[in-house]
């Protein structure tokens, strides 16, 4: 439960590198997630080259911290699979995208989901940046890192947005 509730954006990282093995980890957390008919129509690029995390972190004014990141990842939908619309694809993607967020933190390792869908020019931009096929929808980017520091952790806990039973 700490590291759900603890779980920042982490926007500064260190130089030092993420072990394979962590980056198995987080990715494994990601294929655990649930999907909607068991489709897990999640594809992920895995990116540590520093000029090509360089190039991510010109994709939109808030991915600055990519050029930074231990690694990124692309978060992909691959929309081959009869009956998975788009809608259902989001969910899934961020269902696994929160999985790897909480295994991050677990490690040590700090992350920041960097919007991209439905951000038009965005996913272009990724789409060019990594020959992405027409099948398959860029969702987000999130880059992993060691942190400078570790934010403060904000409670967002708010009764006011319970309802019981009716609204």
């Amino acid at each position: 439960m700490k590291d759900i509730l603890e779980r920042t954006s982490v926007r500064a990282y260190t130089n030092q590198e993420i072990s394979k093995e962590d980056i198995e980890k987080i990715l494994r957390a990601g294929f655990s997630a649930p999907s909607a008919h068991d489709y897990r129509p999640w594809e992920f690029i895995v990116v540590q080259n520093k000029e090509t995390l360089e190039k991510m972190s010109t994709v939109s004014q808030y991915s600055t911290m990519m050029k930074d990141a231990g690694f990124g990842l692309v978060v992909l939908v691959d929309m081959r699979q009869e009956g998975l619309d788009i809608e259902h694809g989001i969910m899934d993607t961020a269902a696994a995208t929160e999985n790897m967020l909480i295994a991050a933190k677990k490690l040590g390792i700090g992350s920041c989901w960097i919007g991209g869908y439905p951000k038009q020019d965005r996913l272009d931009k990724l789409r060019e940046l990594f020959d992405i096929p027409e099948y398959c929808t860029p969702m987000w980017m999130v880059a992993f890192g060691y942190p400078e520091t570790w934010p403060p952790v904000k409670d967002k806990w708010d009764e006011s947005k319970i309802h019981y039973e009716t609204y």
